[in-house]
C-alpha cells in the first residue's frame, strides 16, 4: 500500500513540473512578444517572386501572430511537417526574413523588422 502511495505522489510531481515548464514557456513568449512587438502593425503585402508556397503561409501566418511563434506551432497550425517547416525557414533565416532563437528544445522564430520593411516596399 504505501508503494502505491508513492508512485502516485511521483506522479503527481511529475505532472506539476510538466505543467510549470509549459506555463514558463508561454510566459517567456509573451514576454518576448511584449518587448518586441507593435500590436497595431497591419499585414503589409508580401513579394512573391522569389518565395514558396510554403514560404509565403509561414510568412503570413508570424506576421498574424505579431511576429513570433514557435517552430512546432508554426508546423502545427499550418498542418505541414515538421521537416518541411524546418527546411522553408533555413531557407527564410538565410533571405534575411526571419530569426530563429533557440529555447531549449524548442526554437522561436521571429520575424525580422527590415523583413517586414522589405515586404511593405514591395
Amino acid at each position: 500500500m504505501p508503494v502505491i502511495i508513492l508512485a502516485a505522489l511521483l506522479l503527481a510531481a511529475q505532472l506539476a513540473a510538466l505543467v510549470a515548464a509549459a506555463c514558463a514557456g508561454r510566459a517567456k513568449l509573451r514576454k518576448l512578444l511584449s518587448e518586441t512587438r507593435n500590436t497595431t502593425s497591419p499585414l503589409p503585402a508580401l513579394p512573391g517572386g522569389d518565395l514558396s508556397e510554403v514560404d509565403r503561409s509561414i510568412l503570413v501566418f508570424l506576421m498574424e501572430r505579431r511576429g513570433m511563434a514557435y517552430q512546432s506551432e508554426i508546423a502545427r497550425e499550418l498542418r505541414l511537417p515538421k521537416s518541411t517547416v524546418h527546411k522553408a525557414l533555413r531557407r527564410l533565416s538565410e533571405a534575411g526574413y526571419v530569426e530563429i532563437k533557440k529555447d531549449g528544445r524548442l526554437n522561436i522564430v521571429m520575424l525580422r523588422q527590415s523583413a517586414i520593411l522589405r515586404a511593405s516596399a514591395a
